[in-house]
């Protein structure tokens, strides 16, 4: 039996079902329920299936050394910053928070190791495999899988998340997300059919087919960024072609450009005469780009208020940065009452080159726009690339750039990142020589000494950093949940209030008895969420037994002053504890922890009105 065959087809596997990942919700169908389910369940099962690729992997590449990873700018630029960034989580204010991340966002450093491993693996075995096309060709089909869904919500057959509003957002849950995913697949289909040629009439009509559906879905987002970044980047695109397509075989193509940014400059020059009409204003995207201004709620957070904080803050920390998942403590920190209408707990600076900044210093920064440029680089330099093919790729840097320079990644958005880094690697990767030792292939004796090895290794690896964390989301969701779908007796189902008892001991088991080795990930989610639940649904209730109530308030007493205990400085926690403290009557200890709050967001109104309250509560009028 050939194994390596084996090996190979279950490494491909893997990475083809890779572009089906953000078809996945957590939400009680075919995967449970889980927390954050947009975003838990697509997490774990890409985090999972690395895990089980990269097993694979390592096997294959030991016993082939074609299979092996190759060195690239691309490749070496991508690993310094990894390894910074390890650096930082270890310097972090916070090193266990910017490890773990949490349920909402599912990053970290752990989540970065990821998408890291799955560059390497994608990179080295679909260019060893020439598959690059092919695995190309099946994300594009996913996405316009994705496209004809967001159609399907413009027409209201399926229904919009309750966070989006009238936005379509598919199975992301969130129509920014929704939006940057599209915009990356528009311009891979657009080089994929310059890649295709005409004579492939048939494969041409599903391209322009699924460019339609990734089109409508992109407009009917209604995110600025993203479209923004779509026009930018085909502007980019148009001008390369314009300035480098030499030739008269390139002729119809540069007439084709020059006639394209005509045509955008006298849009935009007709956009910007009729933009305050009451027309332009009702049209969905457009009316919405008609609203940029100083004056648009929106636009104020990003420049005048949490881009600067971000800066401010960053340069307190200008090399090693604050770590993941810590920019909640710039912004509590310089909180400008200013945002009151807003979102009140930031734990992003919308701007991924800025999020860079504020997590791993200037040296993160710096090391994550050279992605951008190496991988510039390594299209221009490639041979096998024609201009125009060149220029889209220069158009997907360019969108996606100016995409990041408003929103910030999701895990999704940042898989496809290292696929396009990997796809240019592909093009300016260099054999190692043949004397290096990690050129000569591993023998099928020392392979099956390593093979247990390797084996017990990622697999234990894989269920610490995953099944415990996947039973917390799941039993979390059952935690908060007062009632309980049961059967009616006539074939339907019917909501069962829950004892308070159950739910309390339901937060008992997700905090302090999770299957071995326990995880950090989403413990304080899990926290604030007790936090809440015994301070609206426990403490103003008459009717539970006053045993349940008081054992329900010395868990969530105990869990926050824990939690508190760990992450010291956290002024949101701070005023979930005094809340919960005010609601059952504690004022003394409620006074101390809005006042620490208030020492940490100085300037917080949410928390002035809360310590309002509890004095007024307490007596003190």
């Amino acid at each position: 039996m050939n194994y390596t065959t084996y090996l190979r087809w279950g490494v491909l596997t893997g990475l083809f079902l890779v572009p089906f990942i953000p078809f996945i919700i957590a939400q009680g169908s075919f995967f449970p329920s889980l927390f954050f389910p947009f975003i838990t369940g697509k997490n774990f099962a890409f985090r999972i299936l690395v895990e089980l690729v990269l097993l694979l992997y390592i096997l294959l590449a030991l016993r082939e050394p074609q299979y092996r990873p190759r060195a690239s700018w691309v490749a070496w630029a991508f690993f310094a910053f990894v390894a910074w960034m390890g650096l930082a989580t270890a310097l972090s204010v916070e090193p266990v928070k910017s490890f773990w991340g949490n349920f909402e966002r599912m990053e970290g450093y752990i989540g970065l190791l990821h998408v890291f491993v799955y560059f390497v693996i994608a990179s080295a075995m679909l260019s060893a495999t020439n598959l690059w096309e092919r695995f190309l060709n099946t994300t594009i089909a996913a996405s316009g899988v994705m496209g004809f869904y967001a159609l399907l919500q413009v027409f209201g057959k399926v229904a919009i998340s309750t966070q989006s509003g009238p936005r379509v957002d598919t199975t992301f849950g969130n129509a920014t997300y929704l939006a940057v995913y599209l915009l990356i697949h528009i311009f891979l289909t657009l080089f994929m059919m310059l890649r295709a040629g005409r004579a492939n009439t048939g494969l041409q009509i599903g391209y322009g087919v699924t460019l339609v559906l990734q089109l409508i879905g992109l407009y009917f987002t209604e995110t600025r960024g993203a479209l923004l970044g779509l026009i930018g980047g085909l502007i980019v695109a148009a001008l390369y072609i314009v300035i480098f397509a030499k030739g008269g075989e390139w002729k119809t193509l540069r007439r084709y450009s020059i006639g394209g940014l005509v045509a955008i400059a006298i849009l935009a020059a007709g956009f910007f005469a009729t933009k305050d009409t009451p027309f332009v204003r009702g049209l969905p995207a457009v009316g919405r780009l008609a609203s940029i201004s100083l004056d648009d709620a929106t636009t104020q957070s990003r420049l005048l208020f949490i881009w600067p904080m971000a800066l401010q803050g960053a340069m307190e920390r200008p090399l090693t940065g604050w770590g993941q998942e810590n920019f909640s403590y710039i912004f509590n920190e310089r909180y400008d009452p200013r945002m009151y209408d807003q979102e009140q707990w930031f734990d992003r600076a919308h701007n991924q080159f800025l999020d860079w900044l504020v997590a791993g210093g200037i040296p993160a920064l710096l090391l994550y726009t050279s992605l951008y440029l190496l991988a510039a680089w390594a299209v221009f330099r490639s041979r096998s690339l024609s201009v125009a093919e060149q220029a889209v790729l220069f158009g997907l840097l360019a969108g996606y750039a100016f995409n990041n320079m408003f929103v910030f990644d999701n895990m999704v958005s940042a898989i496809f990142f290292a696929t396009i880094l990997g796809y240019a690697h592909f093009h300016s990767r260099r054999d190692l020589p043949g004397f290096v030792f990690f050129s000569k292939p591993l023998g099928n004796h020392a392979v099956a000494i390593v093979a247990p090895v390797v084996a017990l290794g990622i697999l234990l690896g894989g269920w610490a950093l995953n099944i415990p964390s996947a039973v917390r989301a799941r039993d979390t969701v059952q935690a908060i949940q007062v009632a309980r779908v049961v059967p009616n007796g006539q074939g339907g189902t019917v909501n069962q209030p829950k004892d308070t008892k159950e739910n309390v001991a339901q937060f008992n088991s997700v905090l302090n008895t999770l299957i071995w080795p326990g995880t950090e990930l989403g413990r304080q989610e899990t926290v604030e969420q007790l936090l809440q639940y015994t301070s609206s649904a426990v403490a103003p209730s008459t009717s539970i037994d006053p045993q349940v109530k008081q054992e329900a308030a010395a868990l969530a007493y105990n869990e926050g002053m824990e939690l508190l205990a760990q992450r010291k400085g956290d002024a949101r926690l701070e005023l979930f504890m005094g809340t919960f403290l005010t609601q059952f009557g504690q004022f003394g200890e409620a006074y101390k922890h809005l006042e620490n709050a208030l020492a940490l967001s100085p300037r917080k109104q949410q928390v002035f009105f809360q310590y309002g309250l509890t004095k007024l509560q307490g007596g003190d009028t």
